[in-house]
């Protein structure tokens, strides 16, 4: 994987965008705008590229700050023995208030060695993976991530 991926594909979003205000002949159609297409960051834009340690026989949990509506992109990758033993677990969960339950909402679960893809945080809250390593070596996990974010403690 390409270190460079993620912010060539925002690059690559921001020159599409930058075309459409260019004259075109003929008529255009306005088209109003739908709910859920368009948000605008409190946040700054961020890419980073984090190694993330996980020892032999344990998991741990990686997290990151995102306001409801904010997006990110990702990928990561992992290169271990047998990556069928290493779970991963993407989710996000509000902040729990006194003894009030919190909200959970799970994205997706899977084995491998790699992933990668969007999310428009449906609330605000803690944003990330769950990472189980079963495996007999410590592993690193090389993750691009890009978007309107913070890295939670």
């Amino acid at each position: 994987m390409k270190s460079y991926t993620l912010l060539s594909l925002s690059l690559l979003a921001l020159v599409a965008v930058a075309g459409c205000g260019k004259k075109e002949t003929g008529d255009w159609i306005t088209v109003p705008l739908t709910k859920n297409t368009y948000y605008e960051s409190q946040r700054d834009f961020s890419v980073q590229q984090l190694d993330i340690l996980v020892l032999n026989q344990s998991a741990l949990e990686f997290k990151l700050d995102i306001n409801a509506g904010d997006v990110i992109t990702y990928a990561w990758n992992v290169e271990m023995q047998n990556p069928e033993l290493l779970t991963i677990e993407f989710h996000g969960h509000t902040e729990r208030v006194g003894d009030e339950p919190g909200t959970v909402m799970f994205y997706k679960t899977h084995k491998g060695a790699q992933e990668q893809g969007a999310l428009v945080a449906p609330f605000s809250g803690i944003h990330g993976w769950y990472l189980k390593n079963d495996s007999d070596e410590d592993i690193r996990i090389k993750l691009q991530v890009a978007g309107f974010f913070k890295k939670a403690d």
